[in-house]
């Protein structure tokens, strides 16, 4: 008979013995949870209860001819273009899933008789939560590593990318890197899942990037996409074969008694009175090595998904579709195209690596006078920007003349014969080396006049020659008949070689001309002339032992660490100083157990400040796994805190709806920030309208009247109002 009591030290101890090996968070996690949710433990137990009669109900009566389709989305957050995984390499991981959970995988054998198909199947979303076709695929560019097993890769307000309906999708996350720290000592893992009872919120899965799939960025030995089929284990219920306990329970009649996991791929081995099953996928042995789910697993994972089952409106999901039409202008990539809106029947996906010209002295100017410079079109695009000194040829809409000098650029949204509506046209500058620099700015001027719905202009910068881009500043719909200017900080690009560009989407009109000119990249070193004394001041919570932090240069050099503190009294204060040389740094706070230091448990806080002059430069408490901020000494001023714990900075974010009164087309013109949800409310407070935030909604089925508008940006919201006509 198996044991029944699940020892979190037995596994704390299996995690420290195999740090290097497959690991799985899902326990750990599930600890997490149970701390900060105290009824957690009894929805299990419910949970439970339900799925022992459900399997009993089915050892009566076989289960025959009733396949469930799962419905998933995959959030992929990355630093490179290597962690930006493929939808190639998305879509292996779906196979194999499909292969391991019908028992169709090539290296299923005779060797168990309860191996079992378990008429589960998966397939990429095609059907977003309001109504839009997808690629069941989102990305997300980070700064971010390492992210835990703490759920902050589930979250935007904590760097994250917010589920999808967890009761209609299966949310995977992919990340570049998760550790825990068990008896002082870092473990890598591979991912970790949320057994059913948990929160909606956070509902789903997180894995690595190189153990997702089986091509692309994958590493040996878990190159083969088992980690995942291992997590969706855990997230219909099941537990690890050997029940997290010397020959524990794993709730399973037909598996073997384990004594503990196994590693690489071990035959014959004997264990607690019998032969173990390392070929099962809830062991930890090598991909290669993994096989089968039994008959007794199949039971209990279908359990959850049947009528009154804790995950049954995902079995009844109508996410998956037919093929997916691509838009080739949602910034999702989708359909049949190779990257975002790019590839397959859109225009060619960007092939402008590299840099032909990078500038090092500043100030740099452009005002496109005698050519283009050293700008150059997009081989990525389907319109192209255009020179002219006279005013564009759609009469009332461009510039009549240049801000300075004679000549300007300009997009003509009907021009090159390619016509609108939703074509790009893309102008990418050189690149720009600004390391040593303390601060830099890009200002320009724009002028967009036209109709309301004339589409949008972005500036983006890359800093891996044009492998991937981020939106640093973006505009849409008419700003009217005059040049407005626009200043973009570039402090986070500070210490890199970054490249820019003007990504121009048209709208549905003719009437939409977008003209840029009058460029400007202005950089400073600051004071080199001697070091900056600066103070660190921590005051610790009730667990200093979790405590540590660095201080990096602009080259990713640590230049000095400290912690963590086990022997520093609780609540205790601390403070350090040291001379830095002139320059700009980036300031890692971290907290081991992923709760920050403020304030569950004490009010704990740093803060890092010039010594002479008191100025501070960083500041926080309130965080998950770690904070990073950057700042500058010897003349910088490039302070810039993380938006969701900086009252200055939540303060330059918002946005604007146009045109109110609104007839069908509501236009949201997002600046300072991203979000990802909005809701509508009437003048009863009702929500008559909610979904993923869109630039465009269509309200036409709303009543005349007076209604709200609701943008969440992190754990923020900010509103404004508009008149339905």
């Amino acid at each position: 008979m198996k044991k029944q009591v699940i020892l979190l030290i037995s596994l704390f101890i299996a995690f420290a013995m195999f740090a290097q090996d497959r690991t799985c968070g899902t326990m750990e996690n599930l600890e997490i949870r149970k701390q900060n949710d105290p009824n957690l433990q009894s929805r299990m137990d419910q949970i439970e209860s339900f799925t022992q009669l459900k399997i009993q109900e089915m050892q009566n009566n076989k289960i025959s001819g009733s396949i469930i389709t799962i419905p998933v989305v995959v959030h992929v957050l990355y630093r490179n273009s290597t962690e930006n995984i493929s939808v190639a390499q998305i879509q292996s991981q779906l196979d194999v899933l499909n292969e391991d959970f019908r028992r169709t995988n090539s290296n299923a054998d005779n060797t168990w008789s309860q191996a079992a198909d378990t008429q589960i199947e998966f397939c990429l979303a095609s059907v977003d939560p309001n109504g839009n076709t997808t690629s069941g695929i989102t990305r997300k560019s980070t700064t971010r590593q390492d992210w835990g097993a703490n759920d902050d890769a589930k979250s935007t307000s904590t760097g994250g990318i917010n589920p999808w309906n967890t009761a209609e999708y299966l949310n995977m996350w992919i990340v570049p890197k998760m550790t825990t720290i068990s008896q002082g000592q870092t473990i890598n893992l591979l991912g970790y899942a949320q057994f059913p009872g948990g929160s909606a919120a956070t509902d789903g899965l997180v894995m690595i990037y190189n153990a997702f799939g089986r091509v692309g960025a994958v590493t040996a030995p878990y190159d083969g996409g088992r980690t995942t089929t291992h997590e969706i284990g855990h997230y219909f219920n099941l537990r690890h074969i050997w029940g997290d306990s010397n020959c524990g329970n794993d709730f399973v009649s037909d598996t073997p008694t384990h004594q503990t996991s196994n590693r690489g791929c071990p035959t014959g081995q004997q264990s607690c009175g019998s032969t173990d099953m390392p070929q099962n996928y809830m062991d930890y042995t090598n991909d290669t090595c993994m096989n089968l789910f039994t008959q007794g697993q199949k039971n209990r994972m279908r359990a959850v998904l049947a009528s009154g089952g804790a995950r049954r409106t995902l079995a009844l999901s109508d996410k998956c579709g037919g093929s997916v039409t691509p838009t080739c202008s949602d910034g999702i990539q989708n359909g049949n195209e190779t990257g975002v809106d790019c590839g397959g029947s859109c225009a060619p996906c960007s092939t402008d690596t590299g840099c032909a010209t990078t500038i090092s002295s500043f100030p740099y100017t452009e005002g496109f006078e005698s050519s283009f410079g050293s700008w150059t079109q997009s081989s990525a695009d389907n319109l192209n920007w255009t020179r002219d000194a006279n005013g564009t040829p759609s009469s009332g809409t461009g510039p009549s003349s240049a801000t300075q000098g004679s000549y300007y650029v300009y997009v003509e949204a009907s021009g090159n014969n390619v016509g609108y509506p939703t074509k790009r046209a893309i102008l990418n500058s050189p690149c720009f080396n600004l390391s040593g620099k303390t601060a830099a700015n890009f200002t320009f001027k724009y002028h967009m006049n036209g109709s309301s719905n004339m589409g949008s202009i972005k500036l983006e910068a890359s800093t891996n020659n044009g492998a991937s881009w981020t939106s640093i500043w973006s505009k849409s719909g008419n700003k009217g008949n005059s040049w407005l200017s626009a200043d973009v900080d570039l402090s986070a690009y500070l210490g890199d070689t970054v490249k820019f560009r003007f990504n121009r989407l048209t709208g549905s009109t003719w009437k939409a001309d977008v003209a840029i000119d009058n460029i400007k990249v202005t950089a400073t070193a600051g004071n080199t002339g001697g070091p900056t004394n600066v103070t660190l001041i921590i005051t610790f919570d009730d667990y200093p032992e979790e405590s540590s932090w660095e201080i990096k240069n602009s080259a990713g050099q640590i230049v000095f660490t400290g912690g963590t503190y086990a022997n520093q009294a609780d609540r205790s204060t601390l403070t350090l100083s040291g001379d830095f040389a002139a320059g700009c740094y980036s300031f890692i706070m971290k907290d081991a157990y992923g709760d920050g230091m403020c304030c569950s448990y004490g009010n704990g806080s740093f803060t890092l400040k010039e010594t002479t002059s008191g100025t501070i430069l960083v500041s926080g408490g309130s965080f998950g796994s770690s904070s990073t901020t950057n700042f500058c000494v010897g003349g910088g001023s490039s302070n810039r805190y993380e938006a969701a714990y900086n009252d200055q900075y939540e303060a330059t974010i918002g946005f604007n709806l146009y045109p109110n009164p609104a007839n069908d087309i509501l236009n949201i013109d997002m600046y300072g920030a991203e979000s990802q949800l909005y809701e509508i409310y009437n003048s009863l407070g009702q929500v008559v309208k909610k979904g993923l935030f869109v630039e465009k909604i269509d309200i036409s089925n709303l009543e005349q009247g007076l209604y709200i508008y609701k943008l969440f940006i992190g754990e923020k919201s900010k509103t404004k109002h508009f008149v339905k006509k």
